[in-house]
């Protein structure tokens, strides 16, 4: 009898593209930072990663009509019930992932050779949270094993998947970026012009 191989570990992207930009005054996702809208370089990220599916979630028609054909889209018809709704529709198009990595798309700097060290290690030990770490702080992208999904599908408003990482300290492995900046997001105009200028 010959012995089966196990299946490979299943690791999804959802890219989260339906915020309100408050901080910002409008849709900071369309900005251009070199030559590009802030949320095709992640669109981009995501698609060099090596993830096995991909879907963005979205209110902004420019993002849909962008992303489809060729990726999956989820209208976010609530944005205004916060972040949780956003991970809600991105888990239920991702049900049978082994994993979920959530993206946010406003850090332009972060580098594929992040995400897919991500997912070497999340092959390695599938039931750790990964999240991406300058050492110092952590911040995004943040990936969460498929038994946590239930937990993530119950939190509501603007309570991220921050408080799972809180819960389970012990399940969290921090990914250090190479590079600080990789974490650098955009939530004002003052941002978007240091990003410019600087990086």
């Amino acid at each position: 009898m010959t012995e089966q191989k196990s299946r490979p570990c299943r690791i999804a992207v959802v890219l989260m593209a339906s915020g309100f930009g408050k901080r910002y005054g409008g849709n900071k996702l369309l900005e251009e930072f070199r030559g590009k809208p802030l949320f095709v370089h992640a669109l981009r990220r995501a698609e060099e990663s090596g993830a096995d599916s991909i879907c963005v979630v979205t209110r902004f028609p420019e993002i849909r009509d962008y992303a489809e054909p060729e990726r999956q889209v989820i209208w976010n018809a609530h944005p205004e019930k916060g972040i949780s709704e956003s991970l809600r529709l991105g888990l239920a198009a991702q049900r049978e992932a082994d994993g979920c990595c959530f993206m946010v798309c406003d850090q332009p700097l972060l580098s594929v050779r992040t995400l897919q060290r991500m997912f070497v290690a999340f092959r390695r030990r599938p039931d750790a949270i990964c999240v991406c770490s300058d050492g110092h702080r952590r911040g995004n992208p943040v990936l969460f094993p498929s038994d946590l999904f239930g937990e993530l599908l119950k939190l509501t408003g603007d309570s991220g998947g921050r408080q799972l990482l809180r819960k389970y300290p012990q399940r969290v492995r921090e990914i250090l970026v190479e590079r600080p900046e990789e974490l650098y997001d955009i939530d004002s105009a003052r941002d978007l012009e240091r990003l410019l200028h600087t990086f």
